[in-house]
């Protein structure tokens, strides 16, 4: 069993019972202030939410993968706030997690690779639906970065590109994409 330290005990609840644990939780909650004002005095503009939108899926990965993807944006920038919102059959649903913004402001990130009704017309309803002074980013693809994702996933899978302009011209490849499993 051991003592908490009274000097460093930060609980609101906790008894001030010294000169030095009061000015420790004063000095504390200043520095806590402090950070919201810039060297000019005024109040530092809080930084907007970043609303990760994934469509939903009935497949359990899916979910795990865009939870697995927050959790690394909120490890590499751990002062923003990061929410996440689905279109359909995943819970939170994008109108609820906009909801519980209020009307501050958030950056709406579609995890979606191309700009079809979604992007064009739930995910901007749904923000006019809500209070939240929302900005809509653009889908994934085309983006360099997924043509590369995508070879890389057909040559694992066996795929090989002929060598030859006849081969090339006779061969096809149809990407058919719903949802998000990485």
């Amino acid at each position: 069993m051991t003592a908490s330290n009274p000097l460093h005990d930060e609980s609101p609840t906790a008894p001030l019972d010294s000169t030095a644990h009061l000015m420790n939780r004063i000095s504390s909650q200043l520095a806590r202030q402090l950070t919201l004002v810039g060297p000019d005095g005024r109040r530092r503009p809080s930084l907007p939410a970043l609303v990760v939108v994934a469509h939903g899926s009935r497949d359990p990965r899916a979910l795990r993968t865009v939870t697995a993807l927050l959790d690394e944006v909120r490890a590499l920038r751990p002062g923003l706030p990061v929410h996440l919102g689905h279109i359909e059959l995943n819970e939170p649903l994008l109108a609820d997690t906009l909801a519980t913004l209020g009307d501050r402001e958030a950056i709406l990130v579609p995890l979606l690779l191309g700009r079809g009704y979604h992007i064009k017309r739930d995910i901007p309803e749904t923000v006019a639906a809500s209070r939240v002074r929302g900005r809509l980013a653009g889908a994934l693809g085309p983006h360099p970065l997924l043509a590369e994702a995508l070879h890389a996933r057909l040559t694992e899978a066996g795929w090989r590109t002929p060598h030859d302009e006849a081969g090339r011209r006779t061969t096809a490849v149809v990407l058919a994409a719903a949802g998000l499993v990485v």
